[in-house]
């Protein structure tokens, strides 16, 4: 079969337009100049038995605050009432480290406290090598520090209210 023509395209010129925007500058988009804040908070897990979840959950729709609020909130007025007190500004080269339980049970050990599921709370520097210190002048790991900051702060609320 032999091969045809293409069809003639039809020509039409489109219509001129006016320029509804400004003409673009040689400039470069910005760039963001400042990193955002919350890259320089420290994530801390943490494992908060289930009645003191519950309680604090309780006192967070209360209250209004959020969790890390509560949380740096709690932290500062444990590590104010320990004594000797914990520094309310602690140098730069502190330990950040969470230390684990110098105590904890053999694996498979049945739990005397059921625990609720693990949650991140983002941390303020300083308040992070704040319970970290806490932990080592208590001798004891995070999660059972943790577990008393909360317990004592929520325990405090419920006093105020």
């Amino acid at each position: 079969m032999p091969r045809q023509p293409n069809p003639p395209q039809p020509s039409y010129s489109a219509p001129a337009q006016q320029p509804t925007a400004e003409p673009q500058s040689g400039r470069k988009p910005s760039r963001r100049i400042r990193k955002p804040k919350w890259t320089e908070l420290h994530p801390t897990i943490t494992y908060l038995y289930e009645d003191i979840n519950d309680r604090l959950t309780a006192a967070l729709e209360v209250t209004g605050m959020g969790l890390q609020e509560t949380f740096e909130a709690a932290i500062a007025t444990y590590c104010d009432a320990l004594q000797p007190p914990i520094p309310a500004q602690m140098p730069e080269d502190a330990d950040l480290k969470m230390p684990r339980d110098p105590n904890q049970p053999p694996p498979g050990t049945p739990l005397d406290r059921p625990t609720a599921p693990p949650a991140v709370v983002r941390l303020q520097r300083n308040t992070r090598a704040r319970l970290v210190a806490a932990c080592h002048q208590e001798r004891m790991g995070g999660k059972a520090v943790i577990n008393d900051v909360i317990e004592a702060y929520v325990d405090e609320l419920e006093m105020g209210q």
